[in-house]
């Protein structure tokens, strides 16, 4: 094989590698600029506040932007309690199997998680992840959890683009996935700092 097939076989494992590192995401650059996130948005009864977005990148790539929405003055203690209803806003800037989804997410999660946990989750997680679809550049998925619904229960959705794709009143699993990006260690400290305000 020549140097130069070499060289290109390198850049292309580099892409893939930053694709399945951060594999959630938004639109083209331009798509993105155009479709600003909104500062209030409204689920139910309660108007939640912007609270922080971000850009998650990868070498040269900006693979995906992500917008954080809770109840105004949410403290990062309570970001992930069950108390706190909240929306998490994906764009994507590449289309992304939902295999590289699956790998990027569990690869965070195994950090998280003890075996016991992980064991005990992974058929919710999978669940959702079956509902997922592969995405092209422009595509959304949006995350919500309400704590009372319209019906007086908790509600955990995951939309794509304008499509709601999966449903559950899973508590734990809603900590668990928005723990991706809120949780400990997250998928990039650098978004969640962004996305929670700092």
């Amino acid at each position: 094989m020549s140097s130069r097939s070499i060289a290109t076989l390198g850049r292309s494992r580099l892409i893939v590698a930053a694709l399945l590192l951060f594999s959630l995401g938004a639109g083209t650059q331009a798509q993105a600029s155009n479709r600003a996130m909104p500062k209030q948005m409204q689920l139910g009864q309660t108007n939640l506040t912007l609270l922080g977005k971000g850009t998650a990148t990868y070498l040269w790539f900006d693979v995906y932007d992500a917008a954080l929405y809770a109840p105004e003055n949410t403290k990062t203690e309570q970001i992930l309690s069950q108390e706190t209803p909240k929306v998490l806003v994906l764009r994507y800037h590449h289309a992304v199997t939902v295999q590289d989804i699956e790998k990027a997410s569990w690869q965070t999660l195994d950090k998280q998680l003890t075996p016991s946990e992980r064991q005990s989750i992974k058929p919710q997680i999978d669940a959702l992840q079956s509902s997922m679809r592969n995405v092209s550049p422009g595509d959304q998925y949006t995350l919500t959890w309400q704590p009372v619904n319209a019906q007086k229960k908790p509600e955990l959705t995951l939309k794509l683009n304008d499509k709601i794709v999966f449903k559950s009143d899973n508590a734990r699993l809603a900590a668990t996935y928005f723990g991706i990006w809120l949780g400990k260690p997250p998928l990039s400290q650098s978004l969640k700092r962004s996305l929670l305000g700092g």
